[in-house]
């Protein structure tokens, strides 16, 4: 019976440490903005909406071009290193993913509309 609180201690400790290695990978992948700061910059860069070819269809930031996040991982090649990278889509969960991945792939300057497009208050297209 003590080998199964061992295993039960050592699992939590496990899950534990996997969680805290994934919130500070999600922190440094990118820099979360505000509506207004993301407003301010997101023209100097490349802004990619990484929701559905539907949802963005169904109104986006003017400007974006979609690459739906499913899809990131073929197409990220697309994307220029030498110009910032500006993310967002319905609730910034997909936008994180997205720059943990082209963070892993050289790209170092990812932005990220915190909340996503539920926090834009600005028109869409």
């Amino acid at each position: 019976m003590q080998w199964l609180t061992y295993t039960l201690i050592g699992l939590a400790l496990f899950f534990l440490i996997i969680m805290v290695i994934s919130y500070y990978q999600v922190k440094k992948a990118s820099i979360k903005l505000e509506t207004e700061a993301f407003k301010q910059i997101m023209r100097k860069g490349q802004l990619i909406d990484v929701r559905t070819k539907k949802e963005f269809d169904s109104g986006h930031i003017n400007g974006a071009r979609n690459i739906n996040s499913k899809l990131i991982s073929r197409e990220y090649h697309k994307l220029r290193k030498d110009q910032p990278i500006f993310l967002y889509c319905a609730t910034g969960k997909r936008s994180s993913r997205v720059a943990i991945l082209l963070r892993s792939k050289g790209y170092n300057e990812v932005y990220e509309l915190k909340f996503g497009l539920k926090a834009w208050d600005g028109p869409l297209k």
